[in-house]
């Protein structure tokens, strides 16, 4: 560990001395903490040209901070945790340089290495991802400071790369923004399934609730817009980041087909067994004697159950009638066919069977107790 930390800090020892190094600051003729000093001073005061976000971004207060250290090894610390590495190091220092040297070019450089870390290119697009890897690997300010000239192959390097990024960028935005108005239709024909299910899932005497993880992904999903801004407007924002300003998309981003795709087809599974518990209990309810105001809503609804219509179940099912139901649900239950079903089962009964019908009978009116809430008619049933 002794000897990991020492080589640690010869890296950062050799990268103060070789990035102040040259004609103009000879960091070996005077201690490199006071020219380092001198330099973050003058960067400053040429930083204040700019805006708080551009001064910031050169990273002058991490360097005033090491600068302002006593001796060099307590400065090598500080520069090791504000950095990180002796490369981002150097790189700090001779930003620093080459903004009291050309400030316009040196703010060129940031602005460009900012733009290239922040585009984001999947693997998927080998060719851009490599043209960026290697605009990033040579857009550095130590090789700025040694060309006198500047960057001049840089600009124009930069400004070809940016350009088929943002072609690729546009392309993309407009396929994912399809796709998210194909899944908000999709979401709108499933519009009165998912109202449906939502209310069948709030008459808690039905059953417990269906597909509610799939109900609140869908309404999530719901709220995915495609993004609104112009082709024109997006390709000129793309010249100052690499992001769409108006949705965030970034390269690679997927839309949630799949997982719409998913949503809907769980909530009409539920939608379905709900259907099946308003088969088997509400319609025989109806069926099984009298209610109140039956009417044509009513006739309706036991036609599209007992045919198993989901769309049309889906339709018919307003506040109106959800509200009839719930009503329907609270009463007793109505006659039970627990006899007939004894009957069928133990056509006759004998000192033999007479234990075993007996615990059939008890398991029926059991159940039939649970279904009704706890109390049961006896009632002969009415027939359809």
């Amino acid at each position: 560990m002794a000897a990991d930390h020492d080589s640690e800090r010869r890296s950062f020892r050799d990268a103060l001395y070789e990035s102040l190094a040259g004609a103009e600051l000879a960091a070996r003729d005077a201690g490199p903490l006071l020219v380092l000093e001198r330099l973050v001073e003058r960067a400053r005061g040429v930083a204040g040209r700019f805006d708080a976000a551009v001064a910031g971004a050169f990273g002058l207060d991490d360097l005033g901070r090491v600068a302002a250290a006593t001796e060099t090894d307590p400065a090598l610390e500080l520069a090791a945790e504000a950095f990180g590495s002796a490369e981002r190091f150097r790189e700090a220092i001779y930003a620093a340089r080459c903004l009291t040297r050309d400030p316009a070019s040196a703010v060129d450089l940031l602005t460009t290495r900012e733009y290239v870390a922040a585009a984001v290119v999947p693997a998927a697009l080998a060719d851009l991802r490599t043209d960026r890897d290697a605009l990033a690997g040579t857009a550095s300010f130590a090789d700025l400071w040694r060309q006198e000239d500047g960057h001049g192959w840089l600009p124009s390097t930069a400004a070809i790369w940016k350009r088929s990024y943002g072609a690729t960028f546009s392309r993309e935005h407009a396929r994912f923004n399809g796709l998210l108005a194909t899944i908000a239709e999709r979401l709108e024909e499933a519009g009165p399934v998912v109202a449906a299910l939502e209310r069948l899932n709030g008459l808690r005497r039905l059953g417990p609730p269906v597909a509610a993880a799939a109900l609140a992904e869908l309404h999530e999903l719901d709220r995915r817009f495609a993004c609104p801004i112009d082709s024109a407007s997006l390709t000129e924002a793309l010249e100052s980041a690499p992001i769409c300003p108006a949705c965030d998309f970034r390269l690679g981003d997927q839309a949630p087909t799949a997982e719409a795709r998913r949503a809907i087809g769980a909530v009409e599974r539920g939608f379905a067994r709900q259907q099946a518990r308003l088969s088997r209990r509400v319609v025989a309810r109806i069926l099984a004697g009298p209610v109140q105001n039956e009417g044509e809503n009513v006739d309706r609804f036991i036609r599209v159950v007992q045919a198993s219509d989901l769309a049309g179940l889906a339709l018919v099912l307003d506040d109106e009638l959800v509200a009839f139901l719930r009503g329907l649900l609270a009463e007793p239950a109505p006659s039970s066919d627990v006899l007939e079903r004894l009957t069928r089962t133990f056509p006759e009964i004998s000192a033999d069977n007479l234990d075993a019908a007996l615990a059939e009978l008890r398991r029926s009116l059991e159940a039939e107790l649970a279904a009704g809430g706890g109390r049961l008619s006896l009632r002969p049933r009415r027939r359809p």
